[in-house]
């Protein structure tokens, strides 16, 4: 798993307004005021198929793979914990 530390802020940062871009198309409703601090099941009621259905449609609008190797429960905890496990685990982009 990768160290925060070396987390690019700004692929963060574009990170966290993707997700809350994508909420509104995967919990199929309207979601006002989503943030980093957002929690995703208490908040949300996130289930595991729309939490993975997150992370493809993430794969899509980021262009890019996500190693799903470490994904858990726990980086579903906020909008901001999503961030952090997606900027850490990119795979790198194929030339």
């Amino acid at each position: 798993m990768s160290d925060t530390a070396t987390i690019d802020p700004v692929l963060r940062e574009q990170v966290v307004e993707t997700i809350c871009d994508l909420l509104p198309r995967v919990l199929k409703r309207e979601v006002a005021g989503a943030s980093e601090t957002t929690t995703l099941m208490d908040d949300l009621g996130m289930s595991s198929t729309t939490g993975l259905e997150l992370v493809l449609e993430l794969e899509d609008r980021l262009e890019r793979e996500i190693s799903v190797e470490d994904l858990g429960r726990d980086n579903f905890e906020t909008v901001g914990t999503l961030a952090d496990y997606v900027a850490g685990n990119l795979l790198p982009e194929e030339e």
